[in-house]
């Protein structure tokens, strides 16, 4: 029996060890800096490309820092450089839609491969990615509670030191973000614009436009000392923002209440004397609480989803209670998000009028009596026969075959009817009728996360 005792005592020192050596590491020895494989690289176009054939060399900036463990190792402002490696055709039915609207262009879809990084102090490696579509116009909606109202209802908040500094900070991230991805150049804006209600006309990646290049393969920068780890029971100061990419896609069509999420934390997270709380790659776990799916008459998507756990590796999970604040997503998406971390798409106010106009547009088009212009007002009368009705067969035909279907009007007022009648059709079911939009945020979409006011951290019991 004694044997069997000191043999037991001897495997608990063991696991012991096994179990304090990553700590130990990390708080007295030195971690390796590794950006591991799958970790995208968030990237802007720095200029337009017309795209022409394969291997036209492209040339992309990093658009946010990237952080291994505790610190930067990739700056924004670092040169990524790569080519167009493929292109794809289009499906079927998105070549019909297009042809349908009077573009004969073949969209074909670029696919870019970045194969060498540049850092700012010139250092130069080689990287493999994988980059799927890019996106234009990106933006981060944030949530009504972050903009305060007046100040006495600031003066009203008792947030402490730390919290309102970490808000601060946020809001200055997400200023800088949308500033570094507003459109530049509006009069080429207006150009392409105009290129590209031709019936045929160049593609272009415009500039601007941000790419994931995913790794195919991690990056390391060697081994550092790193800052100290916090306490087990010290946590984020309440309504600290945490920034994170998601890991699961959500789509309010096809996301149901209690499905499980998780996300990367992409900064770490410090206490207020600087000691490491969440190094970069923390798991982040919750649920979706809510979820709603589109509708007809425009009813749009809505979703909700709470962060209740933070995962470091190496240790327990630890119970965190967090909501949206913020999330990436396209202008043209109108991503809203409420004061209590609520997703979803609101209409436009201006979706009215394009119906309208089509249906005005067909009503000139229609009218036996040729001096009727457009406009329809008092001063159109003129002698029958005098004068075409050029501008209410134009805009018909635009409304229904774009360019095209505006000189076809012109040609015969069948073709204009006809041209108006599909456009009316077209636009009033887009744009009333019609299912409305779904909540949609795709895997490593960057979101931030507001810690609830009261919140803390506690060692989980087994």
């Amino acid at each position: 029996m004694p044997q069997c005792y000191r043999t037991l005592s001897v495997c608990l020192w063991l696991l012991t060890c096994v179990s304090a050596g990553p700590i130990a590491a990390a708080d007295g020895g030195s971690v390796r800096l590794v950006i591991a494989a799958g970790r995208p690289l968030r990237v802007r176009l720095d200029e337009r490309i017309t795209v022409k054939h394969l291997g036209q060399p492209v040339t992309a900036t990093v658009l946010e820092p990237v952080y291994a463990f505790d610190r930067v190792v990739i700056p924004v402002g670092a040169i990524v450089s790569g080519r167009i490696a493929r292109l794809d055709m289009p499906s079927k039915w998105s070549r019909v839609r297009t042809i349908l609207g009077g573009d004969f262009t073949p969209r074909r879809t670029p696919s870019l491969q970045f194969d060498t990084l540049t850092l700012p102090d010139g250092t130069r490696m080689a990287i493999s990615t994988a980059i799927g579509a890019g996106r234009e116009h990106v933006t981060l909606a944030m949530t009504s509670a972050s903009r305060p109202t007046s100040v006495a209802s600031r003066a009203k908040e008792k947030l402490s030191y730390q919290a309102k500094e970490a808000v601060r900070a946020s809001k200055r991230r997400v200023t800088d973000a949308i500033a570094a991805v507003k459109a530049p150049e509006k009069m080429s804006r207006l150009k392409e614009l105009a290129v590209s209600q031709l019936p045929y006309h160049p593609q272009y990646i415009h500039a601007g436009t941000i790419y994931n290049a995913d790794l195919l393969a991690p990056i390391e920068f060697g081994d550092v000392t790193p800052v100290e780890r916090a306490l087990p029971e010290d946590a984020p100061a309440p309504r600290s923002i945490l920034t994170a990419r998601l890991l699961t896609p959500l789509d309010s069509a096809k996301t149901p209440r209690g499905t499980p999420i998780e996300a990367h934390l992409i900064e770490p997270v410090f206490s207020a004397d600087h000691r490491l709380i969440f190094p970069e790659g923390t798991t982040l776990e919750g649920e979706v609480t809510f979820a709603r799916v589109a509708r007809s008459l425009h009813r749009n998507g809505q979703m909700r989803f709470l962060i209740e756990r933070a995962r470091v590796p190496g240790r327990d999970p630890q119970p965190l209670l967090g909501s949206l604040y913020a999330v990436e997503a396209r202008q043209d998406d109108r991503v809203v998000v409420d004061d209590e971390g609520g997703t979803s798409v609101a209409n436009s106010r201006t979706r009215f009028i394009p119906p309208a106009l089509a249906v005005m547009a067909l009503s000139a088009a229609a009218d036996h009596d040729h001096h009727r212009r457009f406009d329809n007002d008092a001063d159109d009368t003129e002698p029958v026969g005098e004068r075409a009705n050029i501008g209410g067969r134009g805009v018909a035909g635009w409304f229904g075959f774009g360019l095209l279907g505006a000189g076809l009007g012109q040609i015969a007022r069948p073709a204009a009817v006809w041209f108006g009648v599909f456009g009316s059709a077209r636009s009033t079911y887009s744009n009333i009728l019609g299912k409305g939009s779904e909540v949609s945020f795709p895997a490593d979409t960057v979101i931030q996360i507001q810690l609830s006011p009261g919140q803390t951290l506690r060692p989980s019991i087994p």
